[in-house]
């Protein structure tokens, strides 16, 4: 059955068969993941529905501090509801967060928003979870306002893998460090962005390798470290899946000053301009580098696309 997705919580029908799981879960990575097949375990042995609470946007980005860096997202709201509706849950509650839907306390957010509007019978979190004003709830909080409500509560304990407890934060220093690879393996599937393509200098098509200029959708979106991947490409006027590579930095041989994402989509002859692209990243191949001449820079554009084939041929997006 298609999972149901509510936007508010005007939307929901009070149904107290719920098994329910509340978190942000930006970038759905492997420990997100555990959570969900705990959740639907649960939920299928109490013949229940397997529901999904998150928010939009990331609470982080509302609760932004002038002495904070900007929040970067691993996934869109959008991205999060096409990834969670393919982890077959029956029920996604999309609750519009707001600075003052942040003050709601954690026991008046069980109570009033799990328990009554809701409706639960069991609730599953992470082993960190907090929540409520200032994330003051935790699984004691929890533990006893079941005790009190009549519901259960179960604790996923931490995801490892090799040694590294899982979290959003740990996908983005991987990809903040240009290790694409790494975040894969934390995400359990390439880090991926989507955006448009917009005109840039043309300087591309005059090297051999005319590029598409990406503009990410939402700005918040985390670009990983500068430099030049092998990447999939796919999107408006792509019938298929094409094999690319991606530079994301300054263009330092030419003196740039704003940086860019700009996709060299291999084999394809065309025009991509305003069209919607999804680059998925497979592996980084080089820094950015500043070359002595444009002959330098195409000499090792062509060794880019090689090494992109190499090893596009041996990975799926």
């Amino acid at each position: 059955m298609a999972t149901q997705l509510y936007r508010s919580l005007e939307q929901v029908q009070h149904d107290p068969r719920n098994v329910i799981t509340v978190g942000t879960f930006d970038g759905l990575h492997c420990g997100h993941q555990a959570i969900l097949a705990e959740l639907k375990q649960k939920a299928r042995a109490r013949q229940g529905n397997a529901t999904v609470v998150t928010f939009d946007p990331h609470p982080q980005v509302v609760l932004q501090r002038p002495d904070k860096l900007p929040v970067q997202i691993l996934t869109t709201t959008e991205e999060k509801i096409t990834l969670l509706r393919q982890e077959d849950i029956d029920r996604l509650i999309v609750i519009p967060f707001t600075l003052e839907f942040s003050r709601t306390p954690s026991e008046t957010f069980v109570r009033e928003i799990l328990w009554q509007r809701l409706g639960m019978q069991a609730v599953v979190i992470g082993h960190d979870h907090g929540f409520g004003k200032n994330r003051e709830g935790d699984f004691a909080t929890l533990e006893r306002m079941g005790k009190e409500l009549n519901f259960s509560v179960y604790e996923v304990p931490p995801y490892e893998m090799n040694g590294v407890t899982l979290s959003s934060t740990r996908v983005r220093e991987a990809l903040l460090a240009g290790e694409v690879e790494k975040a894969a393996r934390y995400l359990g599937r390439p880090y991926s962005l989507n955006g448009v393509v917009n005109a840039g200098d043309g300087r591309g098509k005059t090297l051999g390798f005319p590029t598409a200029n990406v503009t990410p959708n939402d700005d918040k979106k985390l670009a990983p470290a500068n430099g030049v991947y092998a990447v999939w490409v796919e999107g408006e006027k792509l019938k298929t899946k094409y094999p690319g590579m991606m530079n994301i930095g300054y263009r330092p041989t030419f003196g740039n000053t704003a940086r860019v994402l700009e996709v060299h989509v291999l084999d394809f002859a065309g025009d991509l301009y305003g069209a919607n692209l999804t680059v998925h990243f497979a592996a980084r191949l080089r820094n950015e580098q500043k070359f002595d001449s444009p002959q330098a820079l195409m000499a090792q554009l062509q060794q880019d696309k090689a090494a992109s084939l190499r090893i596009l041929m041996n990975h799926t997006a």
